[in-house]
């Protein structure tokens, strides 16, 4: 009997980096990638504010595969940088066709996230520009989610693009805010022209269980507040994290105990909800 597992079932984590790149490759061609959208919420009304973009690929022959999988190595490889401009595009236009539905509303916006091989890129500010000028969003509908690793190994080179960026209206996020040394991404607020820090859902999870957990978190809230930086709470999973949060005065929170990433066809409905999530904050 011939035990030989075809190519098309082996699991996706021990697929070779240059064949996984060569399919995502081909998944950028084929339209295999699509966007699901997290709510960011406001932890006082319960409205949405806007949506965090993730990237999803549904291969035809292995499944989902997922981004912890596929992202290390579109990076690895650079083609993350077209993978992004596709996601920016796609976010962008599915924001104009929310907006259709619901009526315009320009305070809604939707998170992207960007990679140290995106701001690398000659054409990122170039591109960046060209696709927002193209769409008739405002550029503070737009923010750039970005990691404490790029501000720390680009720091003069992400010091200018995004001062850049700033300057045009963009709105720039730190993401994983809180890993780490303090020393490093407390200087962050400011060292470099961020809106807003996006506390890592390890350290919302800990907050409640963790002795010294609660204190950071308090302690990045005041900070942030101090220079008028807005704060959004990652991976809110229990109503107990989400009533402390905004006891400590954190605005905003994302996380499964709002709602898991969703396609853009099921975030018509919770624009239209004049409630939204507050009875999940009662």
């Amino acid at each position: 009997m011939n035990t030989t597992t075809s190519p098309e079932n082996i699991p996706p984590e021990q697929i070779p980096a240059p064949q996984l790149a060569k399919e995502f490759q081909h998944a950028m061609l084929d339209h295999q990638l699509s966007l699901n959208y997290q709510p960011i919420v406001h932890l006082k009304t319960g409205l949405v504010a806007g949506f965090e973009t993730l990237m999803r690929w549904h291969h035809p022959d292995r499944g989902m595969i997922s981004p912890g999988i596929f992202i290390p190595v579109a990076e690895q490889t650079g083609l993350i940088v077209e993978a992004s401009k596709w996601a920016l595009k796609e976010a962008i236009r599915a924001l104009k066709r929310l907006e259709s539905h619901v009526g315009h509303n320009e305070h809604i916006y939707m998170s992207v996230n960007f990679s140290p091989s995106d701001l690398a890129d000659e054409s990122f500010l170039d591109e960046m520009y060209n696709v927002i000028s193209a769409s008739d969003v405002r550029p503070a509908q737009v923010q750039l989610e970005i990691t404490g690793d790029l501000l720390k190994n680009q720091r003069e080179n992400s010091k200018t693009i995004l001062g850049l960026c700033r300057k045009t209206g963009l709105k720039i996020a730190i993401d994983d805010y809180g890993l780490g040394d303090p020393a490093d991404f407390f200087k962050y607020m400011d060292d470099f022209p961020i809106s807003t820090v996006k506390i890592d859902h390890l350290v919302v999870k800990d907050m409640l269980k963790v002795e010294g957990a609660l204190a950071l978190i308090t302690d990045i809230i005041g900070r942030a507040k101090e220079r008028n930086i807005d704060i959004i709470a990652e991976g809110v999973e229990h109503k107990e994290e989400a009533l402390k949060l905004r006891e400590l005065g954190c605005r905003y929170g994302q996380g499964y105990y709002f709602t898991k990433p969703l396609p853009e066809r099921e975030l018509t409905t919770l624009l239209l909800q004049i409630s939204a999530f507050s009875d999940r904050l009662k």
